[in-house]
């Protein structure tokens, strides 16, 4: 094991665990033909019945381009409808299909066990630590960000 002195320590620790999240998630939703980042959409419009286009780009943290990017591919998919809103005719309005709606249902009960399965090398004390350094990283990162 490296030594947290190393140069990039944090960062390469961090990016390896998030890469073979994404690796494992890609895995378990492949069926679905979703991916680790594509997921995210289908539950979020699926949570809110309807999303603006914006609305998106604030809650996934992309650049409109790759949310655009995205959208396209699960709308040529048939998961995802893209339309103009009837009170702002500027702006777009995403809902899922019937058959992203099908999709949604499977994804809200496979994610708590891929949530699950990627922390089950943790105990309840290891977990319970876990979150708050997780929560602390992110208020941190967000300083940092602003």
């Amino acid at each position: 094991m490296k030594s947290a002195d190393d140069l990039d320590f944090y960062i390469r620790t961090i990016n390896t665990v998030s890469h073979k999240t994404r690796l494992y998630l890609n895995n378990r939703l492949k069926d679905l033909d979703l991916t680790s980042s594509t997921y995210f959409f289908i539950l979020k419009v699926g949570d809110n019945g309807e999303l603006s286009q914006d609305q998106l780009f604030k809650l996934i943290y992309l650049n409109p381009s790759n949310v655009t990017r995205r959208l396209n591919r699960l709308i040529k998919l048939g998961y995802i409808s893209k339309e103009k809103s009837t009170v702002d005719g500027r702006s777009k309005i995403v809902k899922l299909t019937k058959l992203g709606y099908q999709k949604y249902e499977v994804l809200t009960k496979r994610l708590p066990q891929i949530n699950k399965a990627i922390v089950s090398s943790l105990n309840q004390d290891q977990l319970v630590a876990f979150n708050q350094l997780m929560s602390n990283m992110e208020t941190g990162l967000d300083e940092l960000l602003s």
